[in-house]
């Protein structure tokens, strides 16, 4: 007698051998927050593969922030950063120390009110500013712990930030004025450079 096909069993033969590539090694998905430069304070994940003997992950970072609680009551500001990319362990499975390659996004825009113009029939002025920087980043970090763990990381990003960051002020008339937002020498030459440094923290399971 010819035995009917069985899906269900597929089905699980399927999926043990799935799960059994995702978790075969320790403690492969870890979540976290990132403290530093670009990120600012956001939130990272990251997963190792089942690769390279365990030692290639990917990950993500995060940045949302609103900074207007620490400026004036006219001012208003907003920070976005992503990025995502791979890490390769060079001694371990999952851990010790890394070198990664990423791409990440920053984004900072704000309004200011009360600009004045030389000329005083202009009225008062709202100035507005939206920046951008896109760059390819290299990095070396190291994963510290276990269920809990400790991350510090340090790299470069190929597309520094500028020296100075301009604002378009608006007037009612239509007319528009260009101002500096940031000039140049507000930044350190560590951020204008390239440099990125962050220390993080979180639990992988």
């Amino acid at each position: 007698m010819k035995k009917n096909f069985n899906p269900k069993m597929i089905l699980i033969v399927v999926s043990l051998f799935t799960s059994s590539i995702l978790f075969s090694q320790e403690k492969p998905f870890r979540i976290g927050v990132k403290i530093g430069f670009p990120n600012g304070v956001g939130g990272n994940i990251e997963y190792v593969l089942p690769l390279l003997g365990n030692k290639l992950s990917v990950s993500l970072d995060y940045t949302g922030l609103k900074a207007d609680k620490y400026l004036e009551d006219d001012e208003s500001a907003k920070l976005n950063y992503m990025e995502g990319g791979f890490n390769y362990y060079f001694t371990k499975e999952g851990k010790g120390f890394y070198g990664g390659v990423s791409y990440g996004s920053f984004k900072l825009k704000g309004e200011s009110t009360g600009y004045y113009s030389d000329d005083e029939t202009k009225g008062t002025g709202t100035g507005s500013f939206d920046f951008t920087n896109n760059s390819v980043n290299i990095k070396l970090g190291a994963k510290l712990g276990g269920l809990f763990y400790f991350r510090p990381e340090v790299g470069f990003a190929f597309s520094g930030f500028p020296k100075a960051i301009d604002m378009i002020i608006t007037y009612p008339d239509g007319s528009t004025e260009i101002d500096s937002f940031i000039e140049e020498g507000d930044l350190p030459n560590v951020i204008t450079s390239g440099l990125i440094f962050n220390i993080g923290f979180g639990f992988a399971f």
